[in-house]
């Protein structure tokens, strides 16, 4: 019996870069994912508001049709500034176990991402037929 993984339920980390060739940003997500449609939640430092935080958070909605993904992620940082969405649509492998593709602010702003699972996630066993010939006796 083998395993396969057949949502992108579970744990990632990856990066997103920028277009202006700036260094690359890490992030963490958690990902839950139902017939298709997933949500979760993202961390990553702080690297653009003006304030004490260290860490930043965002939640995200989005669709996964075959390899195609897309989702929104949302920041809500309240009256610390940032309250904004990004857009993201690109690619997994086949395993599940990568996803990789574009992200877009405006049409003057965007950049790649890419994420890789952390953690076995959902796995679904996948069992084999075998025929067994049946002996008779004479």
């Amino acid at each position: 019996m083998t395993k396969r993984r057949s949502t992108l339920t579970g744990s990632w980390s990856g990066a997103y870069r920028y277009p202006n060739g700036r260094d690359e940003t890490v992030f963490n997500a958690q990902i839950e994912e139902t017939n298709g449609a997933f949500v979760g939640a993202t961390q990553e430092p702080n690297e653009f508001l003006n304030t004490t935080d260290s860490v930043l958070h965002g939640e995200i909605d989005g669709l996964r049709e075959g390899n195609a993904v897309t989702f929104v992620k949302f920041y809500n940082h309240g009256d610390k500034g940032a309250r904004h969405s990004i857009r993201y649509h690109g690619s997994v492998d086949a395993k599940l176990s990568r996803m990789e593709g574009r992200w877009i602010v405006s049409s003057d702003w965007s950049g790649t991402f890419f994420m890789t699972r952390d953690d076995l996630g959902e796995e679904t066993a996948v069992e084999r037929e075998v025929e067994v010939p049946i002996e008779t006796r004479k």
